[in-house]
């Protein structure tokens, strides 16, 4: 039996939380595990808007459009997030 390996896609929300919270990924083709450092998210739509005391806001549009391809790992070097097969 031939196991697919689908690639994961993340929206931007997750890009940015995957920013914070910083989890382990495994990629295909690499050994063991990495832990997600960084993606460079400059130029996007915020992660929120319309914030306020009262109100956590709202998920921007676009949140599919124009992301990035890699993240840098806490080993210094980047990785291609489409290679991602296993999170967590």
């Amino acid at each position: 039996m031939v196991e697919e390996i689908i690639n994961m896609k993340f929206p931007l929300v997750k890009l940015y939380d995957f920013n914070e919270c910083k989890p382990n990924v495994e990629l295909r083709d690499i050994e063991g595990k990495l832990q997600w450092d960084e993606c460079d998210l400059t130029g996007l739509p915020p992660e929120r808007e319309n914030v306020s005391m009262t109100s956590m806001g709202t998920i921007p549009k676009g949140q599919w459009d124009n992301l990035p391809e890699k993240f840098k790992a806490t080993d210094g070097k980047e990785y291609l997030i489409e290679d991602i097969i296993v999170l967590g």
